[in-house]
């Protein structure tokens, strides 16, 4: 532009380029950088005789600017007009600089900005009394950058959830960052928009948590009304080797409806991928827009070489996503940013009806010592528990101590984690009358629920729970308005088309109440269809059911499925040596200790009937999906096929699936059977 080079590598580092960090080693690093590059133009920046404007945490505070600025007045023979109140307070705040940092905010008029630029002017023509005046100036130069505008920001800013933050920290960013004070990293996002000119650019490396999490919310409806997100790269974990994944991306502070251009450079969230093939794949999907890639083939455990070759498969991720109207992102309950979303999925949710207007789901209480408060069911006297109790009052004077606790578990749909009780005896008075506990929505406590596991490998997965109960928060419980909605909603919740819709508005591990409310739900069902789905999903509860309680673990066990069979042929075969009239159990006594008959054919008999079992559980999961598929209209975005590892039950080892087959273990299904044979021998 007409410039020197050395003129206009001055001018860059005096005038275009303002550098500010908490730490002084960062700053210097920084500076160092910048100095190597001017060097690369022009050798003579190799003596420092300029240095790039790149600024730290002075040591100063309202004692600076009190006992210095009249000396340094007269010293300069400085006169100009500036309010001394204002730089009063900048300094009182800058005693916090090294706790607050870049996120102090300066209630400055500009009169006293020229104020304290001519102060900076004046000292750096004639520097004197340096280690007087040095802080004074130091502070002058940080409150400066902190109250301009910038045409372009760019930062990789600390990361730090607000349970971490300090007392003094914490409530500055309540007081200031409103929107962002979850975490350290979305306040500087507001930092950002407060710093940036009409027109300008915010360029940032993130966590990618903001993009869904109900915390940002407000957020991200800022962004995607008042701001244009150009360009995001979605990243997994490997950016920064063992993190927590990444997205970077440049934001344009304008309104402006043209599409923003997206890359999606990982599956799963937490998914590991090594950083030079995240470059290589997106370099892939830069220059083929139509690269898809096959995410499940790709092993980080392996000593992967860096020049991998990915090719695309049809049957691959899209990678690529332009034109993308973040204007769309408010059709999805939460305003996540789900830019790979397709119209259909986004019709879910805009004609449809909100789960929250069919049940409640709610967080339950905590009792911040479960040690003391929790138990399994077979650990005290059976006489002790509140199997069943209408309400909290019937409880209270059922004289029962320990009440089923519902507290989430193993990944398991339908029916199941039954095995817990809660000291609750006198309306949990023991519980309440500590300091710690959390008794989250108690209208709800002993009542009928569908409930989930905050956490899940599989995603959704909610089960029915019958018994009264109370619950937490790891085992989170929905409740139908409509006592006959139960099945529908189970029925529809653990179907493929919630976990996708799962994925989108919360695709990290935990599925909380809030993530739930939003999922959709049909309108307007015929009255064949509500049939159809209400008995499909009373089945899968009734089988899942039956595997439960076929189990030592569960309250309704009552005799181990193979024993029953054995004695059942035992019966037969001994119907003429066993006096009439004889108990099961002692024919038990019979049976074991003179081994009459061979367990074969008992076990083929207790296999087929529990894989007749298991296929049925997942010909009724892939029927379910099919139907809501044909009631949102997505046949073009999802299949009903369920993989057979995706059906819980026989989860106690009896099974695995090995080539989309059933495996047996026999041993362990023998295990099971002898450990309740030599319990009845012994009289248990």
């Amino acid at each position: 532009e007409g410039y020197g080079r050395g003129e206009a590598i001055e001018n860059i580092f005096r005038h275009n380029l303002t550098g500010v960090d908490l730490d002084t080693r960062a700053k210097q690093l920084a500076t160092f950088a910048l100095l190597l590059k001017a060097c690369q133009k022009d050798n003579a920046f190799a003596d420092a005789h300029c240095l790039p404007n790149v600024l730290d945490m002075p040591q100063c505070n309202r004692y600076t600017w009190r006992d210095t600025s009249g000396h340094f007045a007269c010293w300069y023979q400085l006169s100009e007009r500036f309010d001394g109140e204002e730089i009063d307070k900048a300094f009182q705040l800058l005693e916090q600089a090294e706790n607050l940092g870049s996120i102090m905010k300066f209630d400055i008029s500009d009169d006293t900005r020229n104020y304290m630029k001519h102060c900076i002017q004046s000292y750096e023509d004639a520097p004197a009394h340096t280690e007087q005046f040095g802080l004074l100036i130091q502070g002058f130069r940080l409150i400066l950058a902190l109250t301009d505008k910038y045409h372009a920001l760019v930062m990789n800013p600390p990361y730090m959830g607000g349970g971490n933050m300090n007392a003094t920290l914490s409530k500055y960013v309540k007081d200031n960052y409103e929107e962002g004070k979850a975490d350290m990293m979305t306040v500087f996002m507001v930092v950002a928009e407060n710093h940036i000119e009409k027109n300008g650019k915010i360029g940032m490396i993130t966590l990618p948590s903001w993009l869904f999490l109900s915390t940002f919310e407000n957020l991200r409806k800022n962004i995607v009304v008042n701001y244009h997100i150009d360009s995001l790269l979605h990243m997994g974990r490997g950016i920064f080797g063992i993190d927590w994944g990444s997205t970077a991306f440049v934001v344009s502070n304008c309104i402006n409806h043209a599409g923003g251009t997206y890359f999606r450079l990982h599956k799963r969230n937490f998914q590991h991928i090594y950083y030079y093939h995240i470059e290589q794949l997106f370099l892939k999907a830069l220059n083929n827009h139509d690269f898809k890639y096959d995410f499940d083939s790709y092993r980080d455990d392996d000593v992967v070489s860096k020049d991998i070759i990915f090719e695309s498969s049809e049957t691959g991720l899209q990678l690529y996503y332009p034109n993308v109207s973040q204007q769309d992102f408010e059709k999805i309950p939460g305003c996540p940013i789900g830019y790979w979303v397709s119209d259909k999925v986004k019709d879910v949710f805009t004609s449809n009806l909100a789960l929250s207007e069919v049940c409640k789901p709610v967080n339950g209480l905590t009792t911040s010592d479960n040690a003391r408060f929790l138990r399994f069911w077979f650990e005290v006297s059976q006489s002790r528990i509140g199997f069943s109790c209408e309400n909290a009052a019937v409880a209270a004077r059922s004289q029962k101590k320990w009440f089923y606790y519902n507290k989430g578990g193993a990944t398991r749909k339908w029916f199941g984690n039954h095995d817990l009780v809660i000291n609750w005896e006198n309306d949990g008075i023991e519980i309440k009358g500590i300091k710690g506990p959390v008794l989250r929505n108690p209208d709800y406590y002993f009542k009928k629920s569908i409930s989930w596991s905050l956490t899940s490998s599989i995603g959704c997965a909610f089960r029915y729970n019958p018994d009264a109960a109370l619950f937490d928060v790891n085992g989170m419980s929905l409740f139908p308005f409509n006592e006959n909605d139960f099945s529908i909603i189970i029925g529809a919740l653990n179907t493929k088309i919630y976990r996708k819709i799962a994925s989108l508005i919360n695709p990290t591990l935990a599925l909380q109440c809030g993530d739930v409310m939003r999922f959709p739900f049909p309108k307007v069902m015929s009255e064949d269809k509500i049939s159809s789905i209400s008995n499909l999903a009373n089945e899968n509860i009734s089988i899942s059911k039956q595997d439960w309680d076929a189990h030592e673990t569960s309250w309704d066990f009552e005799r181990n499925p193979l024993y029953e069979q054995f004695l059942e042929c035992m019966e037969d075969d001994l119907q003429n040596v066993i006096p009439s009239g004889t108990s099961l159990e002692e024919l038990s006594k019979y049976a074991v200790a003179e081994a009459m008959h061979p367990l074969t054919t008992c076990m083929h008999n207790y296999k087929d009937k529990w894989e007749v079992n298991f296929m049925r559980l997942h010909m009724n999961e892939e029927e379910l999906n099919r139907q809501f598929i044909d009631i949102y209209g997505l046949q073009d975005e999802l299949t009903p096929d369920v993989p057979l590892n995706e059906i819980t039950i026989l989860q106690q080892g009896e099974i695995s699936i090995e080539n989309d087959r059933i495996k047996w273990h026999d041993d362990v299904v023998m295990k099971q059977f002898i450990s309740y044979a030599v319990g009845c021998m012994m009289g248990r």
